[in-house]
């Protein structure tokens, strides 16, 4: 018996009943992008493109799809490590950010004019004239499923 395969039966009678059960989308997505630390930019790059299509699905749904989640949180924590230490960062804004995420999803203003108190604050949040406030960060937290640091 192999030395991975004694780990694995080790692991399976230490977690028995432990009734954890495998959602499976998260494990149809690892079997087409596994899930493990990225090493090179060609991986970063195709982790981005995943990413991308993973928030427009999560976004979409009508109905929540966990695991496509958990798979979505878990693939941008290594993306966040792998940038964290090949890129310096810089100070992106809540306004830059929101920008970014708008045009990502295909969003106009008038998209987040509910969340954020109407088209014209949208519009004054984007060109810097103000700033966004808790209440409005944490609805765009829920609206596209981020923590609301990534606006802060």
């Amino acid at each position: 018996m192999s030395t991975a395969k004694k780990l694995i039966d080790n692991l399976k009678e230490d977690v028995k009943g432990s009734h954890q059960k495998v959602n499976p989308t998260y494990m149809k997505l690892v079997e087409v992008f596994p899930l493990q630390p990225i090493t090179a930019k060609g991986q970063h790059e195709m982790a981005l493109k995943v990413l991308e299509k993973l928030i427009s699905y999560v976004n979409e749904e009508n109905q929540a799809d966990e695991g496509a989640e958990v798979y979505l949180n878990t693939l941008a924590e290594l993306v966040g490590d792998y940038e964290r230490n090949h890129y310096k960062a810089s100070a992106v804004s809540g306004a830059e950010m929101l920008a970014y995420l708008m045009d990502l999803q295909g969003l106009n203003q008038t998209d987040l004019a509910k969340e954020l108190g109407g088209q014209p604050i949208v519009s004054k949040i984007l060109k810097g004239e103000r700033e966004l406030n808790l209440r409005q960060v944490k609805a765009l937290a829920k609206r596209f499923k981020v923590s609301p640091q990534v606006f802060i």
